[in-house]
């Protein structure tokens, strides 16, 4: 038996042997045997999440009145228009991130989506502390490897201005100390999603054909391996070459083809991504070009993450009269209200990056609605109030229904020490992903109360 594990476990060889075939990677690395998907004619559900830093202004974030008679705050304002379609979860503590090595910054980047502590490591932080990457997979991998294997890509991970290459700038974990890092420039973004749709008709079909010819090949030793092994592992093998028919089925049928709501991004003139200056251009790119993925079905799991933690970036693009960085900003008291009034219009302005995300989804069509009515978006940050890095009432915010599964146009707060594992799990849950833990269930289990 043992020379049968040998084996199977020789498949390892050929995935590297695929190395230079673009979609099939990241499916192979994640198919470990079928498993279930939507109903036939179901619209596909997507989860999108969207990060920003430094924490917010509580007074200014949280709205006022009562479950489902409530007034938008001056933060989230600029969503008035989707305010029917908006979760604003009130109560939530990041209770994981207050265990485990690191300081504040570096607990609640690696962990807004993990909900695991951080690894031991060397990546320098604040008062002497450190940290390594994070414990564990990010929820956005935890679905992709539920849903990912039916499209192109499992997962998309896009960044704005996202500097450095630490703990604090990744929020993405295939699984423990394996952090994804995000694409900075949608110009590469975009060639790496599309670039064969945009290529060359005759030199794709070159490429297609050298594809082909390599999965035949490795569906060869796999035959021939086959009569050679015990009866598990004849199962595992006949499931993972059920996945690589299924990638040669794809590359048959051609590259992604532009029609319906799936559409050419006209990019216009090359602008710097890694100018500051420059977010705004760029942060709307970026958020065209998730909604294009979506819309062309090339993924069904993104994430966009502004900037990264502590970042201090000078927000003088939303008022001139801003000079101080973000963090600095963060950091001020309570009762400095030129700062607080300036902070205030920097979270307000990636509110609005929020709404925009939104109209673009609600704009492509699909069955009798549109792909909005099909996503939930959770907007996260690392901390809760940036002057004193607290992660308690956290300003977690759902856009989406995800088909139907939460009922929006609330405002919940929960009671008691509510870790938010919990959210992770009612996401999970939301996606078709039966479990009741995420993370570490020492700091919660089961979904959150009240959202369905």
């Amino acid at each position: 038996m043992s020379q049968h594990k040998r084996h199977h476990l020789s498949r390892r060889t050929i995935l590297r042997g695929l190395g230079g075939v673009a979609i099939s990677l990241p499916l192979l690395n994640a198919m470990r045997g079928r498993r279930a998907r939507a109903g036939e004619g179901d619209p596909p559900k997507r989860l999108l999440i969207m990060y920003t830093p430094n924490g917010t202004i509580a007074k200014n974030f949280w709205p006022t009145g009562s479950e489902t008679d409530f007034s938008l705050s001056p933060i989230l304002a600029p969503l008035e228009a989707h305010k029917q379609d908006l979760l604003v979860l009130g109560g939530i503590d990041m209770l994981s991130s207050l265990s485990g090595p690191g300081d504040a910054h570096q607990k609640g980047t690696g962990q807004c989506l993990t909900a695991t502590e951080l690894l031991e490591g060397d990546f320098p932080g604040d008062a002497g502390l450190s940290a390594g990457w994070a414990g564990g997979i990010s929820l956005d991998q935890e679905v992709a490897n539920h849903v990912g294997q039916a499209t192109p890509f499992a997962s998309l991970e896009l960044g704005v201005a996202v500097q450095g290459s630490d703990v604090g700038s990744r929020i993405n974990y295939r699984s423990a100390g394996q952090p994804l890092p995000p694409e900075n420039s949608p110009y590469a973004a975009y060639e790496r999603l599309f670039g064969d749709a945009i290529a060359d008709p005759m030199a794709v079909e070159r490429r297609a054909a050298r594809q082909r010819a390599v999965l035949d090949s490795v569906a060869d030793e796999h035959r021939a391996l086959r009569d050679r092994l015990g009866v598990e592992d004849r199962e595992k093998l006949h499931n993972h070459l059920i996945a690589i028919e299924d990638i040669r089925t794809r590359l048959d049928q051609g590259v992604i083809k532009f029609d319906g709501a799936c559409q050419p991004l006209e990019q216009g003139a090359y602008i710097d991504p890694e100018v500051v200056a420059n977010m705004p251009v760029i942060g709307a790119l970026q958020m065209d070009l998730m909604a294009m993925a979506f819309a062309c079905d090339i993924t069904r799991v993104g994430t966009i993450m502004w900037t990264r933690s502590a970042a201090n970036h000078v927000f003088s693009f939303v008022d001139p009269m801003i000079v101080e960085g973000h963090h600095s900003l963060a950091h001020k008291g309570d009762q400095d209200t030129v700062k607080i009034a300036q902070n205030t219009l920097v979270s307000a302005w990636y509110a609005e990056q929020l709404a925009y995300l939104i109209t673009r989804l609600k704009a492509i069509p699909e069955g009798d609605g549109t792909v909005f009515d099909n996503t939930v978006i959770l907007w996260t940050n690392e901390q809760a109030k940036g002057n004193n890095h607290s992660r308690h009432d956290m300003p977690y915010l759902l856009a989406g229904s995800a088909g139907g599964y939460f009922k929006t146009g609330r405002y919940i707060t929960q009671d008691g020490d509510v870790g938010h594992n919990k959210l992770m799990v009612s996401l999970l849950n939301a996606m078709g992903i039966e479990t009741e833990t995420f993370g570490n269930p020492e700091f919660g289990t089961g979904p959150l109360p009240g959202l369905v």
